[in-house]
């Protein structure tokens, strides 16, 4: 049985991509602590806290020992023998290392120092990775926003028919949301990429006189830049990384359960696209089930729960406090697993939508001509008083509908509204593009905005 479902044999490929999966695994964690265990020996060798001779040897046979069963094997015993998450690999990597060299591993540091600068590293790749990510959603919606600028749908509120708008709107809206996501992850990058050599207390006083410049010097190496202050305890900046992936997820979500609810039968505006040999039941063969749209609530629900957990790690007793810290470990790499996979579906669903123009028409048709009401009545504010207006028309609205009649003909059969406002007049009133407002202007705006940013981060990131 799998530990967790994201590396489960059948299921793994619901809960992340084989992209960040590579970056997440234990072997390329364990790799990426070593590698920066060796930048800070190379480093502190140009500072003169440890030989230089060593640290070169160290380096070298570092590099070339392979991160294999035999390794991990003699970490997870030792491990189990001194609770200590890094000591185990520490020895082990101290027994391969000739002449004595591996004497010179993490000289000052701690192992938040490691797993810190490590796990920065780590989220910037994954930043990069959702931002190329959102890019290449944006631009389907994009194109569905511009293609469907004047495709007429009914707009719903309360889950019920409210007034005419675009499909080019809904996408447009979807597509305004996205770009805002990509901008915060850009924001956030750069708080991202802060590592962490801050020794015991976070003092730094284990790495001499030059400890400040030290520092700067270790982490530019691993692109990362040096934090103004030690943040051991101060976990702000992964708490607002998980709540950004609370929300481009619950984005991700929003979109889907539209398209759930749209895929209905009695509305069938919009669908999944169709693969064939998916098989939505093993009783019911007859069901084509919105199983990405599902998933995108699965995989978005968990990660706000992960988003929450978070918050309640960002309170540490003093300078270091295992109970938090250690709790990020199981919080990290799921959420970000399960982020990632939702954009991904997320594209896949967009890139392969199914809208069905002539339902979107018939279920317009099929209110009746009710959703005109609103044109109707701001048609005669301005002889009538908009109260007063609102008044008349829902009282033929309402007799309408206990009568079983059309709105269009209850309006032409009620005298003051015929007088008011003319044949002419209320037949262009029942026009779609009458109630649809500024649909398509908003469109264009929401458009114009993304065509700045089109290529940006569509290649995975810097």
């Amino acid at each position: 049985m799998s530990l967790h479902i994201s590396d489960h044999a059948i299921y793994r490929n619901s809960w992340s991509t084989p992209e960040l999966s590579a970056v997440f695994e234990d072997t390329a964690q364990i790799a990426g602590w070593i590698e920066v265990m060796i930048v800070l020996a190379e480093t502190e060798a140009e500072f003169g806290l440890i030989p230089a001779a060593e640290a070169e040897r160290l380096a070298e046979a570092c590099r070339a020992m392979p991160v294999d069963e035999a390794l991990l094997a003699e970490a997870r015993e030792d491990f189990g023998q001194t609770n200590h998450s890094l000591l185990g690999l520490i020895r082990a990597l101290q027994r391969r290392c000739p002449g004595g060299c591996g004497e010179w591993l993490c000289y000052g540091a701690t192992v938040q120092d490691i797993s810190d600068t490590h796990t920065a590293r780590t989220l910037v790749r994954a930043n990069d990775l959702l931002r190329a990510r959102l890019a290449r959603i944006a631009a389907i919606l994009a194109g569905l926003a511009r293609r469907h600028r004047n495709t007429p749908m009914c707009g719903r509120t309360h889950g019920q028919p409210g007034l005419p708008i675009t499909f080019g709107f809904k996408a447009a809206g979807w597509l305004d949301e996205i770009q805002r996501h990509r901008q915060r992850l850009e924001e956030t990058r750069e708080r991202l990429g802060v590592g962490q050599l801050a020794g015991g207390v976070g003092s730094l006083s284990s790495f001499g006189p030059d400890a400040l410049a030290l520092q700067r010097r270790f982490l530019g190496k691993l692109g990362l830049a040096p934090p103004a202050i030690s943040w051991t305890a101060s976990r702000d900046r992964l708490a607002e990384w998980l709540n950004l992936l609370a929300l481009v997820t619950a984005t991700a979500d929003r979109i889907g359960h539209e398209v759930y609810n749209l895929q209905r039968p009695e509305l069938g505006e919009l669908s999944e696209g169709f693969v064939p040999g998916t098989v939505g039941s093993i009783t019911m063969p007859q069901k084509r089930n919105p199983e990405i749209s599902e998933h995108l609530g699965t995989l978005s629900r968990s990660v706000r729960y992960q988003a929450a957990q978070m918050m309640e790690n960002l309170v540490h007793d003093h300078e270091r406090d295992g109970r938090a810290w250690k709790g990020e470990w199981a919080i990290l790499p799921p959420a970000c697993l399960a982020a990632d996979k939702a954009l991904d579906l997320l594209r896949d669903l967009l890139e392969h939508l199914e809208i069905r123009v002539d339902r979107m028409a018939e279920n317009l048709a099929a209110t009746r001509g009710f959703v005109h009401a609103e044109s109707i009545m701001l048609a005669m504010a301005p002889r009538l008083g908009k109260q007063s207006a609102h008044a008349l028309v829902y009282r033929v609205a309402m007799a309408a509908a206990e009568r079983g009649m059309d709105f269009r003909e209850a309006v032409l059969a009620e005298p003051d509204i015929a007088t008011c406002l003319g044949a002419a007049r209320l037949a262009s009133l029942f026009e779609p593009a009458a109630s649809w407002g500024c649909c398509g202007d908003m469109v264009d705006r929401v458009i114009a905005e993304w065509e700045p940013t089109r290529n940006v981060d569509d290649g995975g990131g810097r």
